[in-house]
C-alpha cells in the first residue's frame, strides 16, 4: 500500500503574511525584482501558500498595461492559467478564493483590452464580476469585494442608456452612484482600519472622479492627502498623481513631479513618463520640449500616443519654424503608431489633412492646457474672427476663447464664446463645437439648471465630430448619468 505525505491532498491556503505583503508594496512600486525575490522566500519558506500567484500578476499586469510590448504579451500570456489553475486550488471557504481569482481576470481583461482583443477581454470582465458578485453575498464584510465592484459598478453606469438593455441581458448592472457608494465605503473603512489595497482605492477614486465625476480638485485632494504613497520615491504614484496635476491645470506641478520620478534601474520601465513630461514641456512652450517626446518615440514598443507623440513634435518645430520637420514628423504620424485613442485619431487626421495648424492658435491651445491662461488670453487680446482665414480658424478661435474665460471663471464670456462656436461649428467635423456642448452642460449642471444642461450633454452626444469624439461622448454619458439621479 503506497502511503502519500499529507501535503500533497492538503487544499493550499491563502495568506496575506508579512512577507506576501512586502512583495505586494513592491509591485505596486513597481519595483518588481524586489518583489520577485520576496515572493521566491515564500514559496520557498511556505509552498501551501497560494497568495504568491495573485500579486506575482501585478508584475504582468501593470507591465502589460503599461508599456503595452506585444512580444510580452506573448510571453506573459499562458502565465494566466497557470495562477488561476493555482488560485482555484485553494480553500473554498475563504474570501480570498474566489477574490484572487476574480482580480486575475480583471486586471486580465483590462490587458486584453489595452491589446483590442476585445472578446476576450469581455469574457474575462464577464466572468470576474460573477465572481466577486459570489463572493460579496458570501462575505460581504470582506471590504476588499467593493474595491473590485465599485470599479466595475461605476464604469457600467457609463453606458449609454440605448445599450443598457444589452448590459443587462449578458449580466451587467450598476450605476455610477452605487460603484463610487461602495468605494466611499472603502475609503471610509481604511481610515479606521489597516487596508491592504489602500494606495489601489486611491487610484482607482481619483481616476473616476476625473474621468466620470468631472472632479479633477477632488482627484488632486486624494493625490496630496497624507496617506497618499510617496511619489518620490513609488513610481506608479508618481505617475497618478502627475497625471491629475495635469488634469487640474498645475503644469509647472506635473512637470517637477516628474522630474522627480524615482529612475533606478531597480523599477520598471516607464516610458509613458516620457511622453506626459513631453506634454507638459510643449504646453510651457519650453525650449528642450521635444527631448523627452523624442525619447519615448525610440523606446515605447506599444501602439497607444505615438501617433500624438509625432504630432506633438511636429508641433515643436513647426514653433521653432522648421517646416521640413514638421512635414517629416506628421508623415510619421500617419503611419507610426494605432488609432485606439481619441488623441492619436486627431494627430491622425490633422496629419492627413496636410494642413498645418495656425502658430498663434497653437500657442493659445498649449498654454491653456498648461493652465497658462493670461499667457493664453494675452496671445488672443484685440482679435476677432476676421483675422483668421480658414473656417477651422475661426471656429477655434471662438472655442479658444471659450475655454479660457470658463478656467478663469468668467461663465457669462464662456458661455457666449461656447454658443457661437457651436453656431458656427456644429456642421463641421472638429471637435471643437462638440466639446462647447459638453462645457455648457457642465456650466448649467453647476448652475442646477437641469433641463439647460440636459439639452447640451444631448447636443455633445448628437455631433458628428470626429476628433476625440469617444472620450467627450463618455463625459456627455456621464453628465446624464448624473443628472438622471438629481
Amino acid at each position: 500500500m503506497l502511503i502519500f505525505p499529507f501535503s500533497v491532498f492538503a487544499q493550499g491556503k491563502y495568506s496575506f503574511n508579512k512577507t506576501c505583503q512586502l512583495a505586494y508594496n513592491s509591485m505596486m512600486r513597481l519595483k518588481f525584482e524586489e518583489g520577485k525575490k520576496y515572493l521566491a522566500e515564500e514559496k520557498l519558506n511556505n509552498p501551501g501558500n497560494l497568495m504568491p500567484y495573485f500579486i506575482e500578476n501585478y508584475a504582468d499586469f501593470f507591465s502589460l498595461a503599461i508599456n503595452e510590448n506585444p512580444s510580452e504579451l506573448v510571453k506573459s500570456n499562458e502565465n494566466k492559467e497557470r495562477r488561476l489553475a493555482k488560485l482555484s486550488s485553494g480553500e473554498k471557504d475563504s474570501p480570498w478564493y474566489l477574490y484572487t481569482q476574480a482580480e486575475v481576470n480583471l486586471q486580465w481583461a483590462f490587458v486584453h483590452l489595452k491589446f483590442e482583443d476585445y472578446y476576450t477581454s469581455f469574457f474575462e470582465i464577464k466572468k470576474a464580476y460573477a465572481q466577486l458578485q459570489e463572493n460579496d453575498k458570501k462575505f460581504p464584510s470582506f471590504i476588499a469585494n467593493k474595491k473590485s465592484l465599485g470599479l466595475i459598478h461605476s464604469l457600467i453606469g457609463t453606458v449609454p442608456d440605448s445599450y443598457k438593455w444589452a448590459a443587462s441581458f449578458l449580466g451587467f448592472s450598476g450605476t455610477i452612484s452605487q460603484g463610487m457608494g461602495e468605494l466611499s465605503e472603502v475609503m471610509e473603512y481604511e481610515k479606521k482600519n489597516p487596508f491592504l489595497f489602500s494606495a489601489e482605492t486611491n487610484y482607482i477614486v481619483a481616476y473616476l472622479q476625473m474621468m466620470i465625476l468631472n472632479s479633477p480638485q477632488t482627484s488632486w485632494k486624494i493625490v496630496t492627502a497624507p496617506n497618499y504613497p510617496d511619489y518620490k520615491t513609488d513610481l506608479l504614484a508618481n505617475f497618478v498623481r502627475g497625471h491629475m496635476a495635469i488634469k487640474n491645470g498645475y503644469n509647472d506641478i506635473a512637470i517637477e513631479n516628474f522630474n522627480s520620478a524615482p529612475k533606478s534601474e531597480e523599477y520598471m520601465k516607464f516610458y509613458y513618463i516620457d511622453y506626459v513630461a513631453g506634454m507638459c514641456k510643449m504646453n510651457r512652450l519650453d525650449a528642450d520640449a521635444n527631448i523627452p517626446l523624442e525619447k519615448f518615440i525610440a523606446e515605447f514598443k506599444g501602439q497607444n500616443y505615438l501617433k500624438d507623440a509625432y504630432q506633438k513634435i511636429g508641433w515643436y518645430y513647426l514653433l521653432n519654424h522648421n517646416d521640413v520637420k514638421y512635414k517629416y514628423y506628421l508623415n510619421l504620424c500617419k503611419i507610426k503608431g494605432g488609432e485606439l485613442t481619441d488623441s492619436d485619431k486627431q494627430a491622425k487626421t490633422e496629419a492627413d489633412f496636410g494642413v498645418a495648424p495656425n502658430p498663434i492658435l497653437l500657442k493659445v491651445r498649449l498654454l491653456q492646457d498648461g493652465g497658462y491662461y493670461d499667457v493664453a488670453l494675452g496671445l488672443l487680446v484685440g482679435k476677432s474672427t476676421n483675422d483668421f482665414l480658414s473656417i477651422k480658424d475661426k471656429i477655434e478661435f471662438t472655442y479658444r476663447a471659450a475655454r479660457i474665460y470658463h478656467e478663469k471663471g468668467d461663465t457669462e464670456k464662456a458661455i457666449h464664446f461656447y454658443q457661437s462656436t457651436i453656431a458656427r461649428g456644429k456642421n463641421y467635423p472638429y471637435y471643437f463645437a462638440a466639446n462647447a456642448a459638453l462645457q455648457l452642460g457642465l456650466i448649467y449642471e453647476e448652475k442646477g439648471l437641469k433641463d439647460k444642461a440636459l439639452e447640451y450633454f444631448h447636443k455633445c452626444l448628437d455631433m458628428e465630430n470626429t476628433d476625440y469624439k469617444n472620450s467627450l461622448d463618455q463625459k456627455a454619458k456621464a453628465g446624464l448619468s448624473r443628472l438622471e439621479k438629481k
